[in-house]
């Protein structure tokens, strides 16, 4: 899906676990004459949750905030953003939702994201969750994120029962990324989307992103997950991920027919 960008800014939606850092790369080479501006991490919806997890956002936000901007606050570093801005320029940074930089801007915010089967990205944050748990000293996993606390500890059916416990918090990812709220219907969200694709058909997704920017894109994708330790998804642990990402997997199903 594609539209028009009119007076838009285009913000460069990365969901975990799609191939959002390889997305990144190919949208800055693909564009190196649009203006970007940074943000950081909106979305860590374990902060709902729990104090400690708030904290790791506030302080990973302003760090990052007060070394791109000189600011200590989202809404500071988006005034500055939007007093500068001009149409086709881009946001890209940290895994930031649509509606947090819409929030702050006057123009209009169109989207480029890219998609995974919730399945496989499920798994995939598992793994990588995992991974980066184990890899950490015993004293040093307090300060983890809540997410590999979670999935060092529980198998991957484990991990999956954690979520189906704060559907509010876990559920839907993709979904709350580009801001399709509960209750509305699909339509409403696709004129706030620019381009998209999923990760399963990147090579069609890049050309689409070539013809867009009037020059080849490639996507070169890379595997941050080094070890693999779930592989196969039982039947029992679909179930549980049919629940989880009902709405995911419906964003997911109606992209990949856009490439049909």
């Amino acid at each position: 899906m594609t539209t028009a960008a009119d007076a838009a800014v285009l913000a460069c939606i990365r969901v975990p676990k799609s191939g959002s850092q390889s997305l990144a790369r190919m949208i800055a080479e693909a564009f190196p004459d649009r203006t970007t501006f940074y943000l950081p991490d909106t979305m860590r919806r374990e902060a709902l949750i729990s104090r400690w997890q708030a904290f790791r956002l506030w302080r990973s936000q302003t760090q990052n905030l007060q070394k791109h901007w000189k600011v200590l606050s989202l809404e500071a570093a988006l005034a500055k953003i939007d007093a500068a801005a001009q149409s086709g320029d881009l946001v890209m940074g940290g895994h930031f939702d649509q509606p947090a930089v819409q929030s702050g801007l006057h123009r209009p915010v169109r989207s480029i994201v890219l998609l995974r089967d919730p399945a496989e990205r499920a798994r995939s944050d598992y793994n990588y969750a995992r991974q980066g748990y184990l890899k950490k000293k015993p004293w040093q996993r307090f300060d983890a994120h809540l997410t590999a606390q979670i999935a060092g500890r529980y198998s991957f059916e484990g991990f999956l029962d954690y979520q189906l416990e704060h559907p509010q918090v876990f559920g839907d990812l993709a979904c709350a990324f580009v801001g399709w709220l509960p209750g509305e219907p699909l339509q409403s969200v696709l004129p706030t989307i620019w381009c998209w694709g999923v990760l399963e058909q990147a090579d069609a997704f890049a050309r689409r992103i070539g013809d867009l920017a009037g020059r080849p894109a490639t996507f070169r994708q890379r595997n941050a997950t080094q070890r693999v330790e779930q592989l196969d998804i039982s039947v029992a642990e679909r179930r549980r991920i049919d629940r989880l990402y009902a709405r995911d997997q419906e964003l997911y199903a109606r992209c990949r027919a856009d490439y049909s």
